[in-house]
């Protein structure tokens, strides 16, 4: 009886439980993508900690995003979003720059200088409970010919608002 206890516990914590990926700190190294770009696209996710809500099935971590340049137009080259897993960032995906015009209203992924952009309804679906860090990251060309970057992260948790 003791065993299967024991099986019941340590199954709730490592399948069938909420999951926790870790929180990464300020010494936790940035993507090599970053290495020898300078910050010049500013992104912002609200909220930046996350709650999710359940519907039907399954759990919506909904928030928007939004990108700036303050110094010049940009040309977005790249972008996509990272997850912090075994104590590092890894690569989640890299979008199709034709989904960049659509989702945040850039027209040939240009970004004109001043001009907010922002995409809404950036929701995160799973069927699955559970919290971690992602970061959204943005490559891009300045007029100049100067390859540039911005970055943000944001924290989805596993505190269910409803």
């Amino acid at each position: 009886m003791k065993t299967i206890i024991l099986f019941l516990i340590v199954s709730f914590q490592f399948g069938f439980g909420q999951s926790n990926y870790g929180t990464p700190t300020n010494n936790t190294p940035l993507p090599k993508k970053f290495k020898d770009l300078r910050v010049a696209i500013d992104v912002k996710h609200f909220p930046k900690e996350n709650d999710p809500v359940k519907i039907k099935n399954a759990y919506y971590w909904k928030h928007a995003t939004a990108i700036l340049c303050k110094e010049a137009e940009i040309t977005i080259t790249e972008y996509g979003a990272f997850l912090f897993y075994n104590e590092k960032w890894n690569l989640r995906k890299t979008y199709a720059l034709k989904e960049l015009d659509k989702t945040f209203g850039t027209k040939k992924q240009l970004m004109l200088q001043g001009q907010p952009y922002v995409w809404a309804n950036n929701w995160r679906i799973d069927n699955k409970l559970f919290g971690g860090w992602a970061m959204w990251y943005f490559i891009g060309t300045t007029k100049k010919g100067e390859n540039v970057c911005g970055y943000e992260t944001i924290n989805t948790t596993s505190n269910l608002l409803n």
